[in-house]
């Protein structure tokens, strides 16, 4: 790579790296803050709701921070994001360190944060395009790149946080968590292009409800949405109830879940590098019949609960067809929404999926409760073999075209 493309590529780079120590801080702070919490009351039930004091919020900010990205743009609403949650991460820690931290400042500060972090988390991700094409990249590559930077964050996150409050303590660690956010504060301020094409006419003046009036009135959109989000939402309901109840029961232990969730991973990873490498070659239509038919197979497996190497197995092939449906959705929206409204779009889209993901879960423990486990991963591989169908029966079906390569014209119109 000669220098004149290092230098077309930076930017792209940047912004990439930036939102993934966003993530990685927050992942830390996801576990230093109950943690000290905890320190401080001694009350389970005050640190789950620190826990959760942020959750609301956040799904506010994801909604309704969108108008603001697309009337400020992508580099002040992701610098102000950032350091925003820095300062409620500092103003945590001075207020604990002079005795000031009673719960309602804190909870306020873990909420101030929070919704923030909606609005920053779409504000990269929004100019994606307009990188990828100063970079020369296949948008599905930059997509894709993303997607293995916000996996290496969480996985990484939870891990120094413990590492962290063992050796120095949770008021040092959340100021980790604050150097992480004015980091990415500065990548942003730096790599994220300043200037913007101005909202006119009645995209300037439509409000925050556009983003999800548009993704519910473009079919192609609004299926690939629904089936990545329905892929994501189950997986993640594998994750956090299915199996830890499945091993339970199984008399397994907290190992076998390690080394299920560890192969899932490394699946993802694996996928998600060759949608990097091949996804425009292969197109979205085989994208999604693979992962399908992968999630279907693998949660078949599961429910015939046999021994330990098939249930490696399944987490292995569960994870390869999960890791493409992120980029390849984010894709999709990407291409298919006009730059006037893609801030608004894409917090839609990040506000349906904060919901939808801890809804699965939920409603996956309550069926658990009903019906057992091999009842519910029978009803999960069910589930995704639906889901392929409309893909499976029709081989020009709407829903693919919404993540091809955009005419000349879309490309004019999205610019």
């Amino acid at each position: 790579m000669n220098r004149h493309s290092r230098v077309r590529r930076a930017p792209v780079y940047g912004a990439i790296i930036a939102g993934g120590i966003t993530l990685f801080g927050n992942a830390v702070a996801a576990v230093a803050l109950p943690w000290l919490v905890l320190g401080i009351t001694g009350s389970a039930a005050w640190t789950g709701a620190a826990a959760a004091a942020g959750m609301v919020p956040l799904i506010i900010g994801a909604f309704f921070g969108g108008q603001m990205l697309d009337r400020h743009g992508a580099r002040r609403v992701a610098v102000a994001a950032d350091l925003v949650s820095a300062s409620s991460l500092i103003a945590i820690v001075l207020l604990h360190e002079s005795g000031l931290l009673g719960m309602a400042p804190l909870m306020a500060l873990i909420a101030l944060g929070a919704l923030f972090d909606g609005p920053g988390m779409a504000a990269s991700e929004s100019r994606y395009p307009e990188l990828a094409r100063l970079a020369r990249m296949p948008l599905e590559r930059v997509t894709a790149m993303d997607e293995l930077a916000d996996g290496a964050a969480t996985i990484a996150g939870p891990i120094a946080a413990g590492l962290s409050i063992a050796l120095v303590g949770p008021e040092l660690t959340l100021w980790l968590t604050a150097l992480c956010s004015i980091t990415a504060a500065a990548l942003n301020a730096i790599y994220l292009p300043g200037k913007r094409r101005a909202a006119r006419g009645t995209a300037a003046r439509q409000g925050a409800l556009v983003g999800g009036r548009f993704l519910w009135s473009e079919p192609p959109l609004r299926a690939l949405v629904l089936t990545g989000m329905a892929v994501v939402s189950l997986f993640s309901a594998l994750d956090a109830v299915v199996m830890p109840v499945f091993l339970r029961d199984s008399g397994r232990d907290a190992t076998d879940l390690g080394r299920f969730l560890a192969l899932a991973g490394g699946g993802a990873i694996v996928s998600a590098l060759a949608y990097a490498r091949h996804g425009q070659r292969l197109g979205p239509r085989r994208i999604l019949l693979a992962s399908l038919a992968l999630e279907t197979l693998a949660f078949a497996l599961l429910a015939l609960q046999g021994g330990d190497a098939l249930m490696l197995l399944s987490g292995a092939l569960a994870g390869l067809g999960v890791g493409p449906l992120n980029p390849l959705v984010s894709t999709a929206l990407l291409r298919g929404t006009p730059a006037a409204i893609r801030g608004r779009v894409l917090s839609a889209f990040n506000a349906l999926a904060l919901v939808a993901t801890p809804l699965a879960v939920l409603l996956a423990g309550a069926a658990i409760e009903l019906a057992g486990t091999r009842a519910v991963m029978i009803f999960l591989a069910a589930m995704f073999a639906l889901l392929a169908l409309p893909y499976l029966l029709a081989p020009a079906h709407e829903p693919v075209r919404a993540a091809l390569p955009a005419s000349p014209t879309n490309r004019e119109a999205s610019r």
